[in-house]
């Protein structure tokens, strides 16, 4: 099965389902790995912060060292940055929720700055695109609902049309891979 032993890589934006997704439906995979999508690590962070600190300037200011370690895939330092900020606080809860947010996800926050420089992605902005391309023009719309089948047939269709495989499908009976292998 040379599918299984391929590169996968899951961009999420640090949702708990897609870690759950990823260790129990890809376990199977050999070369896998999941990272936490730089914009949603920042809007993550961006919006706790809001609530943490006390005016715009600290937040600027905690927000100007945060970032530059989370780029460069530096947890642990951003943990320790933040205990340290915590007497400064105006919110604990919502700074023990940043360091708890950061922690689990530890695991898939990674050198941005490396995976940028070696043209790695680092974003899910194509894989969202997709999506609206695919599915959300079709199905999102007021007062609409879909069986997972159904979805998941027009999903099918519609990315068959966009692949141009529209013609090879419906004439030869082709339908083309969903994947590529390396």
């Amino acid at each position: 099965s040379v599918g299984l032993t391929g590169r996968i890589t899951v961009l999420g934006d640090g949702a708990r389902w897609i870690s759950t997704f990823f260790r129990e439906r890809l376990a199977d995979f050999v070369n896998k790995e999941l990272l936490v999508d730089w914009y949603h690590l920042v809007k993550k962070c961006y919006e706790l912060t809001g609530m943490i600190c006390r005016g715009r300037k600290a937040k600027a200011s905690l927000m100007g060292q945060l970032i530059p370690l989370l780029w460069r895939g530096k947890v642990a330092e951003a943990l320790l940055l933040l205990e340290a900020y915590r007497a400064e606080s105006r919110n604990t809860d919502k700074l023990d929720e940043l360091c708890t947010y950061l922690t689990n996800r530890q695991p898939y926050i990674v050198d941005y700055k490396e995976s940028r420089a070696q043209r790695e992605y680092i974003g899910s902005g194509h894989a969202e695109k997709a999506n609206d391309l695919i599915v959300a023009r079709r199905q999102k719309h007021q007062g609409m609902h879909w069986s997972l089948a159904t979805a998941d047939g027009l999903a099918a269709l519609k990315t068959l049309a966009l692949n141009h495989g529209w013609d090879r499908y419906w004439s030869d009976h082709q339908v083309l891979p969903l994947a590529i292998s390396a």
